[in-house]
């Protein structure tokens, strides 16, 4: 355990605040958009789970391990982004899944930690609400999990991630020196846009290297010979 938090797995809850029929499957499992023509039935994937497919860089597309059933909001799917394997399943934890705030997502992430708590603060930094905060407390504490330990657990995740981009800019200070793309990046991650804190760092990167020019005649190059250079008549005497 480094931190409080699991060097291989993290597991979190998360309250769904919305929801609807924004996806589908194919015949093979695959989640797909809504509009695509392969579709075969309806998935209800909600806000949690649409915006995680969008802040893991180069995910795969996701298979329905679990298919939802007369209940479109209940299912369970997995995906990978190079070593990092991904899992979330949809289900409801209070009154029949009658309304969308009566659903809950478990997300599985196991991989590198450092890649695992990057994606849990750009999941909270791109939810408009906090994902650890549930609409009924007393149902999921007796159901599901404990939402205090289940708070601390996406809390320890977003402080590792900042330590981590900190640390990435006190790096960047040392090796090039004070700029004002170093004032960016800290007024970046204090807004937890982390985004804005690597572009801001790999302006100072491309800043910082030089770039040579050689003196280059206009007319082009000029070669010169000591010796006189025989002439070599490659023609054909024939006809």
């Amino acid at each position: 355990m480094q931190g409080g938090l699991d060097p291989l797995k993290s597991i979190l809850f998360a309250q769904v605040r919305v929801a609807g029929p924004t996806h589908g499957y194919d015949l093979e499992g695959y989640l797909r958009p809504r509009a695509h023509p392969a579709n075969i039935s309806t998935v209800y994937l909600g806000d949690v789970a649409q915006t995680l497919l969008k802040v893991i860089q180069g995910i795969s597309t996701p298979i329905m391990d679990n298919k939802p059933g007369f209940d479109e909001q209940t299912w369970k799917f997995s995906s990978h982004s190079g070593d990092l394997s991904v899992t979330v399943e949809s289900y409801s934890y209070w009154g029949f899944g009658l309304l969308t705030r009566c659903y809950a997502n478990t997300i599985i992430l196991e991989g590198p930690l450092n890649e695992r708590a990057r994606i849990i603060f750009d999941l909270v930094a791109s939810l408009p609400h906090k994902p650890w905060e549930f609409s009924w407390n007393g149902k999921f504490n007796s159901k599901i999990s404990g939402v205090k330990n289940n708070q601390i657990g996406w809390q320890s995740h977003i402080d590792r991630a900042k330590e981590d981009l900190n640390e990435l800019i006190e790096t960047t200070l040392l090796a090039k020196g004070n700029c004002d793309d170093i004032e960016i990046a800290r007024n970046a991650l204090a807004d937890d846009n982390a985004p804005a804190v690597l572009r801001a760092l790999a302006r100072i990167e491309a800043e910082s290297i030089e770039i040579k020019v050689e003196d280059v005649s206009p007319d082009g190059m000029t070669l010169n010979f000591d010796e006189e250079i025989p002439f070599v008549d490659l023609s054909s005497e024939e006809e």
